[in-house]
């Protein structure tokens, strides 16, 4: 069974065998009202599991570390996505070159991840002390810390999400194995900044001409969080333009992080917090696993 709420941002679904409940929670990453809407679930539903779309090594980007952890937790690092037939073809015919190959692999994906955190920090930074990207996933913990300190069983955090460095070498791996690698970076810079373009003019027609550049990024963000439309047209143009992006950014780590929480069975309520991008195809995963346990 599956409801939905909370303006599409909210799934949940319920194993049809065991009554398990897990509630997804789609955000945006640079979201006060995600924070908050965070925080307001999992007080309310109260847990055994919470899951959030972070690795071990991104702890450190919302101001943690592993050590810092109160809460027991668990990680997806043994969690792998089944290949492809691109993957099994390209295994059994790696080119003779392919030390350099990743070589070159390793060096592009340190750029592409600094290049992601300067872009986030300066998104953020315009937008005041309390929003940080990612600060729903530090809102999760804290709200799940203070949950267990009120209820007989503790609960239980799970990092989903794969490593995000493993994340990016992916994607450079598979634009690299289109033959057309620039190719890849230009279509996706483009559909992203043209459809962005075109949401950001929406967004300031509604604002007052000397709205401050802060007032409109949130704006923007909230929007984006909002409409539907706008979320599926984009992903909709990726997946057509850059398949490339969306199997490394979007398929696999649905499956990841939909496998993550379904390796909780014993938990009786999992609340999982992710990116709205990942609401559609981490609650299809998880239904389809629910499926196959029914039927067993």
């Amino acid at each position: 069974a599956t409801a939905s709420g909370e303006g599409g941002t909210v799934l949940e679904l319920t194993h049809p065998a065991t009554g398990q409940l897990v509630t997804l929670i789609g955000t945006a990453h640079l979201s006060q009202k995600s924070n908050e809407q965070v925080t307001d679930m999992i007080e309310t539903v109260r847990p055994d599991v919470v899951m959030i779309e972070l690795d071990e090594a991104r702890l450190e980007r919302i101001g943690l570390t592993p050590e810092e952890m109160i809460l027991p937790y668990a990680t997806a690092d043994d969690i792998m996505p089944p290949p492809t037939e691109d993957d099994i073809a390209f295994d059994a015919d790696r080119p003779w070159w392919n030390f350099a190959r990743e070589a070159f692999l390793d060096g592009l994906t340190r750029v592409g991840r600094a290049g992601l955190t300067a872009m986030y920090d300066d998104m953020s930074s315009g937008l005041g002390d309390d929003v940080v990207g990612g600060g729903e996933f530090l809102a999760a913990i804290r709200t799940a810390e203070k949950v267990a300190g009120t209820t007989p069983e503790r609960t239980k955090i799970v990092l989903g999400d794969r490593d995000s460095l493993l994340t990016l070498r992916r994607a450079a791996d598979l634009a690299l194995r289109s033959g057309d690698p620039l190719g890849v970076m230009g279509r996706l810079s483009e559909a992203n900044g043209e459809e962005m373009e075109e949401l950001e003019a929406k967004v300031r027609e509604g604002m007052p001409s000397d709205a401050a550049e802060a007032e409109v990024t949130a704006a923007l963000i909230e929007r984006i969080k909002a409409d539907d439309d706008f979320r599926n047209r984009v992903f909709g143009r990726l997946e057509k333009e850059v398949p490339e992006f969306t199997q490394a950014f979007l398929t696999e780590r649905d499956y990841i992080m939909a496998e993550a929480i379904h390796r909780e069975r014993g938990a009786k309520k999992v609340v999982a917090v992710l990116g709205l991008a990942h609401l559609p195809g981490v609650a299809e995963n998880l239904r389809k696993c629910f499926r196959e346990e029914d039927r067993r």
